[in-house]
């Protein structure tokens, strides 16, 4: 009997609410710990910069039409393209990783909380090609606390990319 309650509970508001936003919380927290451990967050960084650095030079020899400064930065694009795919290759390590537990989590969430709403909105949120409303099931609460909780998580651990 309290087993059931339990599950009642969760399958609404506001237990619903907080079951996906924990959800969402342990997820970020998993990931980020993960890239902590399991990569160089700092090589990383510092890959982006020379990546974003080339790519602001190349934009500006492109636009200026200075042939000279494309030529030079053409011999070091290789360079930068293996440097970008080395980044990707890390990153995407972490990624496949918590993929599979990310998808038994959401199926068992998922299993409690069903198709019902699980937050109501003070405004309705409402994309030019996608009206969503007031009312947010499971998949859009989940983007939205996961998206507000993953900037604090990341920075927390130390790694975001961006400073």
């Amino acid at each position: 009997m309290f087993d059931s309650f339990i599950v009642w509970s969760l399958s609404q508001p506001p237990g619903s609410t907080l079951l996906i936003t924990t959800m969402a919380l342990g997820v970020n927290i998993l990931f980020s710990a993960g890239r902590r451990f399991l990569t160089d967050v700092e090589k990383t960084k510092r890959i982006q910069a020379e990546v974003k650095e080339f790519q602001s030079q190349w934009k500006e020899a492109i636009s200026s039409k200075d042939k000279q400064k494309q030529d030079k930065l053409a011999k070091k694009k290789k360079t930068i393209s293996e440097l970008q795919a080395k980044m990707m290759a890390e990153n995407f390590r972490v990624t496949f990783l918590f993929f599979i537990p990310l998808i038994i989590v959401w199926w068992a969430v998922s299993g409690v909380v069903g198709d019902s709403v699980v937050a109501i909105s003070p405004i309705p949120l409402n994309l030019p090609f996608l009206p969503i409303g007031t009312q947010l099931g499971f998949w859009w609460w989940y983007m939205i606390a996961s998206l507000s909780l993953s900037g604090v998580i990341t920075r927390l651990f130390n790694v975001s990319l961006t400073d």
